[in-house]
């Protein structure tokens, strides 16, 4: 559901600058509302502790909710399946975010843990430490805002998947690969593999194989809680991507476990508040 949000006083309005070289200079409206800004990467960013952040293009939205940031984005350029402004509005959408006329809109975020065989059964010693990539002893842990991959690297080498929701066993089938898209991922790769669409405000995803071995193969919608995918058996090295990001290797008798681990919050500017 969306909400309003309310213009604060004191915002201060954290410019991304990955990907935002080509918005043009939004100073002027920060300062007439009263705002400061800070430009940078987004660690830079969000150490100055934002109200809203401004993210350009699908990879700086993605890293947003990887992050687990609770600062509501205002997203710039083509991203499939979340409402977005042109590069040439942003100065006229923020002016309309900071006078409090935008709302919001939660996007759900996948979270993604891995269970290596012989660590399925979910405990974890105390000696476990958090390394650089996120990784607990050997279970690594992942967020997607859009998608979960898995998919056999060598074309032409079909590997055996199964999918698990709330502990039943939904299939199991021989194909390239299997997707779990999230409401606003079900607008892309998912929907080349003829998948339903998701409202935001639908708590479900969507699950695909990829170009399966059986061709009358069903794509399923499920509850967005308690989803576990399998390799069964692989003729290739299987590869978890997360948002278009190669994470690691897969391997038989691992378990993938996903379930909502939270939103992200996008601004939604009326066109009529904009300019053209």
């Amino acid at each position: 559901m969306d909400a309003a949000w309310s213009e604060d006083e004191q915002s201060v309005v954290g410019i991304v600058d990955a990907g935002t070289a080509t918005v043009p200079e939004v100073e002027s409206s920060v300062d007439a509302h009263g705002a400061t800004s800070v430009r940078g990467d987004l660690e830079t960013v969000l150490a100055a502790d934002p109200s809203l952040l401004v993210t350009a293009g699908e990879s700086d939205l993605s890293a947003a909710a990887r992050v687990g940031s609770d600062c509501p984005v205002l997203p710039v350029g083509e991203v499939t399946g979340i409402e977005t402004v042109s590069a040439p509005r942003v100065p006229d959408a923020l002016e309309a975010v900071l006078e409090g006329t935008a709302t919001v809109r939660r996007h759900s975020v996948l979270g993604i843990e891995v269970e290596d065989d012989g660590d399925a059964d979910g405990t974890r010693s105390a000696d476990d430490t958090v390394s650089a990539d996120d990784t607990v002893s050997d279970r690594t842990r992942e967020r997607a805002l859009f998608d979960a991959t898995l998919v056999t690297d060598e074309p032409a080498r079909i590997s055996e998947y199964g999918v698990e929701s709330r502990g039943d066993s939904v299939s199991t089938f021989r194909a390239d690969g299997v997707v779990v898209a999230t409401p606003a991922g079900s607008y892309g790769y998912s929907s080349a593999l003829e998948a339903p669409y998701l409202a935001s405000s639908i708590d479900a995803v969507v699950v695909s194989p990829i170009a399966p071995f059986a061709m009358r193969t069903r794509r399923w919608v499920l509850p967005d809680d308690d989803i576990v995918l399998t390799v069964e058996r692989d003729e290739g090295d299987v590869t978890l991507v997360v948002d278009d990001r190669s994470v690691r290797t897969v391997g038989v008798g691992s378990r993938v476990r996903l379930g909502v681990d939270g939103t992200l919050s996008t601004f939604v500017v009326p066109d009529d508040t904009i300019g053209g």
